[in-house]
């Protein structure tokens, strides 16, 4: 597996079709994590749960964790679990790449 993550509109999904061409590529993975948590799914056991499914895969997430904190309970809620996921991800992932200013930065 591995993970490319950043911010929105940073260059990761270019980035990823570029150096991985030929691999199967997951965009938006944040957003599966939020309907999860729309759905009252915990997103952490469920990705656990999950990971071989992603094993041979390219995962393309935005980091919404900088910033300022939600007010929203529910935006919070996203934020954390989101967060948790993708610790899980990075340490599980051959490799770790994070986006910034379209620059990648190969953490693992």
């Amino acid at each position: 597996m591995i993970l490319v993550f950043g911010g929105a509109y940073q260059g990761k999904t270019e980035y990823a079709c570029e150096r991985y061409a030929g691999m199967e590529i997951i965009t938006e993975f944040h957003l599966k994590v939020l309907e999860m948590v729309k759905n009252g799914i915990d997103a952490v056991e469920n990705i656990k749960i999950s990971l071989p499914e992603y094993a041979d895969k390219v995962i393309i997430c935005d980091d919404i964790s900088c910033g300022v904190v939600p007010v929203d309970a529910a935006a919070r809620k996203w934020r954390e679990e989101l967060g948790r996921v993708l610790a899980i991800l990075s340490k599980e992932s051959d490799e770790v790449v994070r986006m910034f200013c379209g620059i990648p930065t190969r953490l693992k």
